[in-house]
């Protein structure tokens, strides 16, 4: 695993943007998210970036919660109850490097890695709901071989080459540092970037889709959904009003659409 660019002057622009990239926080769950995670059954995945911390209620269709950047899978504890009575098994996990798994580094195509990886451990998927970082990680899934009946995306960037075009402005970087940024990322992630953009994934965008995005949202940009959308025939782009990058993941009406999508697809029968 590549480790971050560290130049002759460790606080440079292109130094943080790398380890900004590259080197998510860890976060500690709430008192409510660990009272959720309490009446779960823990388990721990092995796997080559770090071993992963892994949640499972329920029993039924089984949903993957995938959470973003800087976050870790309880985020979505809010969606475990409704989910439940709606029949569905649920399952949260923490990414490399984030919350209770192993790791140091990460990336979009380690998030996606790490959840194709489990999936293929857990068995039938019926459906993901993703969260920003999430929701690009499931892309990357769905683009090779994932397959499940529904999914959900909550303000999630669709294609990296624009993000990090973004992040290299963000962090004011010359022409020339973003070259070297933009080389060092396909060092970390092993791939080009466009290998992560909706030209390169869309051919996996083959089931049912709900697409939430908040246009005042600050972390991710609106037009990274509405683009999603665009290439993808099965979705449906809903545009929220207030919940900013986060509050999407506590909202009852943002998450009571997403069970209906998710129980509409099974009770009629739609398979992977």
């Amino acid at each position: 695993m590549s480790s971050p660019h560290v130049s002759a002057a460790p606080s440079s622009a292109l130094d943080s943007a790398c380890r900004a990239f590259s080197v998510p926080q860890r976060i500690q769950p709430s008192s409510l998210e660990r009272s959720v995670l309490a009446q779960a059954q823990h388990s721990t995945f092995p796997y080559v970036d770090g071993d992963i911390s892994v949640w499972s209620l329920g029993l039924g269709p089984r949903v993957l919660l995938v959470h973003g950047w800087d976050s870790r899978g309880s985020h979505l504890a809010a969606f475990v109850e409704p989910l439940l009575r709606a029949g569905f098994a649920v399952t949260l996990f923490d990414l490399p490097a984030h919350g209770d798994s192993g790791g140091n580094l990460s990336s979009p195509v380690h998030a996606g890695r790490a959840l194709a990886a489990l999936a293929e451990h857990l068995g039938a998927i019926h459906s993901v709901i993703a969260h920003s970082l999430g929701s690009a990680a499931s892309l990357w899934a769905f683009a090779h071989g994932l397959k499940v009946s529904a999914s959900v995306h909550l303000s999630g960037p669709s294609s990296l080459s624009p993000m990090l075009q973004l992040q290299a402005l963000g962090h004011g970087l010359t022409l020339e540092e973003q070259g070297e940024f933009s080389r060092w990322v396909e060092q970390h992630i092993g791939i080009p970037p466009a290998e992560m953009d909706l030209p390169a994934l869309k051919h996996g965008l083959q089931h049912p889709a709900l697409i939430m995005h908040d246009p005042s949202d600050r972390v991710v940009p609106f037009a990274a959904s509405a683009d999603l959308h665009r290439h993808w025939t099965g979705s449906e782009l809903i545009e929220l009003d207030g919940l900013g990058h986060r509050r999407i993941l506590t909202d009852p009406q943002v998450i009571a659409r997403s069970c209906a999508l998710l129980s509409g697809t099974h009770k009629a029968g739609i398979q992977p």
